[in-house]
């Protein structure tokens, strides 16, 4: 079992064989996560029910923190891909890590951008 997983990241680490795979599952995984992104903001502001405090201005935090949490995590991927690429030489690694940027870096915006239009109703001002 160890040989075939090392066998695995070796043939992910190399370029032809990554770009090959992968070419092959991104449009799944495009077309299914847009739906299921699609599904969980459509029940995070139509159906979401009311808060007893805030009222209708919580649902905005069903948006918010998955931004936030799924930012910081791309910026731990990107250092993990860091490290990988520098103690083990993978070229991939590096790829990988300057696509997360500007995924990490929008998903930052969208996580600031809703925190503030939560902030607004709840304390009365954009940001504090």
């Amino acid at each position: 079992m160890w040989s075939a997983l090392k066998r695995l990241y070796h043939q992910l680490g190399s370029p032809k064989w990554f770009y090959e795979i992968t070419s092959r599952w991104s449009p799944w995984f495009l077309w299914i996560g847009s739906a299921l992104m699609l599904v969980g903001v459509v029940w995070g502001l139509a159906f979401a029910p009311a808060d007893y405090l805030q009222g209708n201005s919580f649902r905005i935090i069903y948006i918010h923190v998955p931004a936030a949490l799924l930012s910081q995590s791309a910026y731990i991927m990107m250092a993990v891909a860091g490290l990988v690429g520098l103690v083990w030489k993978m070229k991939m690694s590096f790829v990988v890590g300057k696509t997360i940027a500007p995924i990490g870096a929008g998903l930052a915006v969208v996580a600031l951008v809703t925190g503030a239009i939560w902030g607004k109703p709840t304390w009365g001002t954009w940001w504090v």
